[in-house]
């Protein structure tokens, strides 16, 4: 299945804007201590991962988010970054990644600020701050791709999240009933051929 037309059969999706930004298309930031410049989300997506997480966390059969980064939405929408934020954690009933929703700023379902998650590692490949390591490849690349400038930080195009809550059951574009992290590998893969010119996923990270 092309994934344009399966995107909007998921029940329960939405497409948000993902960042905080201006008609000028400049992402708006905010300063965390004394030298950390952070993009922000946008209040939609805010609203969006909370309102899915606490939703999801109230169903047994939940096993977590499926998202996409992309341009566009809706039928326009182009993939440009495949990922997922699983209910459950490698030690814990809850991961950290989803656990108290509304205050994990660092985690924030993967998009949070800390270094190791998105909003954090792509801020950290903007602006440089100090951090245990230095900002990585694939944030860069993230950045050239998604920003004609960083100082004020301004996106070439609208970027969008699309979010899916997934339950046990729920079938992906084969048309099979498949895990979360089944279908985050079925989305890569056809991504990767119907969106090559622009899908951020290498091998499958």
């Amino acid at each position: 299945m092309n994934l344009s037309t399966w995107f909007p059969t998921v029940p329960g999706h939405r497409f948000v804007p993902l960042f905080d930004s201006d008609e000028s298309l400049v992402v708006r930031t905010r300063l965390h201590g004394k030298e950390k410049t952070l993009l922000l989300r946008s209040p939609e997506m805010e609203e969006a991962v909370v309102e899915c997480v606490e939703l999801g966390l109230s169903d047994p059969r939940w096993e977590g988010l499926l998202y996409v980064m992309g341009w566009g939405s809706g039928p326009s929408f182009r993939p440009l970054y495949v990922g997922k934020a699983e209910r459950r954690g490698v030690k814990n009933e809850v991961s950290a990644n989803v656990a108290r929703i509304r205050t994990n700023r660092h985690m924030f379902a993967r998009w949070g600020d800390g270094v190791a998650y998105h909003i954090g590692d792509l801020s950290h490949a903007l602006f440089g701050f100090k951090a245990y390591r230095e900002p990585t490849q694939k944030y860069k690349r993230w950045a050239s791709v998604l920003f004609d400038g960083f100082d004020p930080p301004r996106l070439k195009e609208p970027v969008s999240l699309y979010l899916a809550p997934w339950v046990e059951g729920s079938t992906g574009p084969s048309g099979l009933s498949g895990s979360l992290p089944a279908v985050e590998k079925e989305v890569i893969a056809l991504a990767s051929v119907q969106f090559a010119d622009c899908l951020l996923n290498v091998d499958g990270v």
